[in-house]
């Protein structure tokens, strides 16, 4: 150890900084002046690891650190840490060699006797000396202050509460719904911002009195805050000396997400202290709790669906939530939800060794795209051809009826009773009991009893109408289906482009989730079933020649897999434009939502009223989505997350 006067002090320092081969640690209270500069210029180049420890206890410290030193410290890639009570001034090169006393970095303090301060200080250079003197630095840095740069976007204002909280924005153009954290103790608070409000400068001044408001800081300070300086660096160290009792132009509402321990969530169990600095979630704070579920659980199968908004951090949505639990995908035309559908099953696909997906896609929409991402061999597509396929005697009795031979099948004649009994014979609603899987309409209605040249009649009618195909194809329509149910393809698009009537797409659905049903029933394999434009299957209400009642068996099966699938493995994805139109009980069982723009009223009063996680604020951001942003929320995700599809 070596005494040092004020005449030597400046020399020693720069002896050891120009030394420096790694590492440079400064703390003082005061910084500013020609002589720091200098010292910092000897960095130039060299590749040092540069941290330096400010006090910001009050405004007066940041007028005597000005702006430069922030900037200076900066163009060398350092860091910048803010410490209220600091007075402690040294600097150590390469944790080998150190010079410790009483000089802050200012000219006045590094000069010599017959200019500046009268100072003294020590060299040190003995490895337990400086050791020392390393990690006490290491103690004010990490359990004194707070760490100073890009991420740092405020400091929490009160009230603070265990829900939500304030704080002083120092970004004006900090995203709403983006994420921030807040350390406390061992724990970190993590927390979305939900507003952002701007404020004019008299805001800080009383209007209805002539003295100031003793809530805020005397209007000069914050002049020299907000004006006095474009550097942000310095700015914030000047707001940071307020913090607690002074104002700020930006204030944010945040409310609080969860506390993280380990990668775990929970809930904050009491507030934590005002004064708090609030930086933008980190990565690895982000990247391990979205590996968890609603429950706070590991993912059992986390499924990629695109990016957090505004980063690169990835969002999942737990599979096996989805396959066990259900998913809703909503979205206007052009909205992005159909593009997020196919990317969702062609990850869910490949993460799944064992699932079985049956996509029922109405306009043809599908099958290419999986095929171009999992491979022709994975995806069996099943092109239905037009057809009528009747699942219920009155359904065929009324084509009778429209051929105009209502006496045939109508009122309370032997002949009508004889014919609808043949009739409920061969129609059944079950894949399992029609006589369709080996005869067609054609030859059911040849056994109904009347003249020949009647039943002549009756098929000509319908071959009119409806073409000779529909009324003669039924039988090659239910292998196709057989085909669908029996695939070893991973994924089996079942495409109803081509069925023109709306009650044999339903029938054929309906008869299609029957079967499955049953199949899950009985071995319990995961499966999982796709209902694209869900209204058209399961509406709420009659929609256009669609039946909403007990005779829509399309209808009644979603509810009955809605409600029940889970304990048979069998899950359910329902994705609509028109969520107001879609069974209400079904949707209440689709227990994660894909949102994205979303603009009717009506549509969104439904999302509002049976979508329990999201809650009224998120509903309110939909209308505002742009395409290919959405919200998940739900149980397959830790918290509603604002994604962007990729």
């Amino acid at each position: 150890m070596r005494f040092l006067t004020s005449d030597e002090i400046l020399g020693r320092v720069r002896d050891v900084v120009s030394g420096a081969k790694e590492s440079v640690k400064v703390a003082s209270a005061w910084i500013k002046g020609k002589n720091f500069e200098e010292l910092l210029s000897l960095l130039e180049g060299k590749g040092i690891e540069l941290e330096v420890i400010l006090r910001s206890s009050e405004l007066q410290d940041m007028i005597i650190t000005d702006e430069r030193v922030f900037r200076r410290i900066r163009e060398l890639g350092g860091k910048v840490y803010l410490c209220r009570r600091l007075h402690a001034k040294f600097v150590v090169a390469d944790d080998e060699r150190a010079v410790v006393g009483s000089a802050n970095f200012t000219d006045a303090g590094l000069s010599d006797m017959s200019y500046g301060n009268i100072e003294a200080g020590v060299l040190l250079e003995d490895p337990k000396d400086v050791k020392e003197v390393v990690e006490y630095f290491r103690r004010v840095k990490e359990e004194h202050s707070v760490e100073f740069g890009e991420d740092l976007v405020g400091f929490v204002l009160n009230p603070v509460t265990h829900e939500s909280f304030e704080f002083l924005s120092l970004v004006k153009d900090l995203p709403v719904k983006s994420f921030v954290e807040v350390q406390d103790g061992d724990q970190t608070v993590l927390a979305r911002v939900t507003t952002l409000y701007a404020y004019d400068m008299s805001f800080f001044a009383n209007p209805f009195t002539s003295q100031e408001s003793g809530v805020f800081a005397p209007l000069e300070d914050f002049k020299k805050i907000f004006s006095a300086s474009s550097d942000q660096d310095w700015r914030k160290s000047a707001l940071f000396a307020y913090t607690g009792q002074k104002g700020e132009v930006w204030i944010a509402t945040a409310d609080v997400v969860g506390t993280i321990r380990d990668e775990s969530i929970d809930s904050l169990k009491s507030p934590f202290p005002v004064g708090k600095p609030v930086y933008r979630a980190s990565g690895s704070t982000l990247r391990g709790v979205l590996k968890r579920n609603f429950s706070g659980k590991e993912m059992g199968r986390p499924v990629r669906a695109g990016v957090l908004r505004d980063t690169d951090i990835e969002a999942l949505i737990d599979g096996e939530e989805v396959t066990r639990k259900h998913m809703l995908i909503i979205g206007t035309t052009g909205s992005g939800k159909s593009y997020f559908a196919t990317r969702f099953l062609e990850r869910l696909a490949s993460s799944y060794e064992d699932i079985h997906i049956f996509v029922f896609d109405p306009h043809g929409e599908y099958a290419e795209p999986l095929k171009e991402t999992l491979g022709e061999e994975a995806v069996e597509h099943i092109p239905l051809e037009d057809t009528l396929f009747p699942i219920y005697p009155d359904e065929l009795a009324e084509l009778v009826v429209e051929a105009g031979y209502s006496n045939l099948v109508r009122g309370n004649s032997n002949l009508a009773r004889n014919n609808m009994s043949k009739l409920s014979k061969a129609i059944k609603p079950s894949l399992r009991l029609t006589a369709l899987r080996h005869r067609n309409l054609k030859e059911v209605i040849c056994d109904i009893d009347a003249e020949e040249e009647v039943k002549e009649e009756i098929l000509n009618h319908l071959s009119t109408i409806y073409g000779e195909g529909m009324i003669s194809n039924q039988s090659s329509i239910y292998l196709r289906l057989m085909d669908a149910l029996n695939s070893q393809s991973k994924t089996v698009v079942i495409d109803f482009s081509r069925i023109t009537d709306p009650n044999t797409r339903v029938n054929i659905a309906g008869l299609l989730m029957q079967e499955l049903f049953l199949m899950a029933r009985e071995d319990r394999r995961d499966r999982l079933i796709l209902l694209e434009e869900a209204h058209n299957f399961a509406p709420e209400k009659s929609f256009g020649d669609v039946s909403g009642g007990k005779d829509n068996l399309s209808l009644t099966m979603a509810r009955k897999i809605a409600s029940e699938g889970r304990k048979f493995n069998l899950g359910m994805i329902t994705i609509t434009q028109r969520p107001a139109q879609v069974s209400k009980y079904v949707l209440s069982q689709m227990n994660t939502q894909a949102m994205f723009r979303t603009i009717n009223s009506a549509d969104l009063d439904a999302i509002s009223s049976l979508v329990e996680y999201a809650g009224e604020e998120v509903i309110r951001t939909l209308p505002a989505l742009t395409t290919g942003t959405g919200v998940i929320s739900g149980i397959g995700v830790p918290f509603p997350l604002v994604i962007e599809v990729k």
